[in-house]
């Protein structure tokens, strides 16, 4: 992952929206908890409509980024 061009700025408890420093915000990382553990959601948001999509859930925060990454 191209980890120094990506920023997380907090957003709320458990909530970030990613950065990409070259192209600014691409999507929203969020933090779901239950009984099978923690889980990273991630929706990339897409100017054309103005709406986030859901890209999925993952087991890692850097597996969650990386998708969002890849997804443009």
């Amino acid at each position: 992952m191209q980890a120094s061009r990506i920023q997380l700025v907090p957003i709320g408890i458990d909530a970030w929206r990613v950065v990409d420093a070259g192209r600014g915000p691409i999507g929203h990382l969020r933090v779901d908890r239950d009984a099978q553990g923690e889980h990273f959601a991630v929706k990339r948001f897409h100017p054309s409509d103005r709406q986030f999509h859901a890209l999925g859930r993952f087991w890692s925060r850097d597996d969650a980024v990386e998708a969002l990454l890849l997804s443009t």
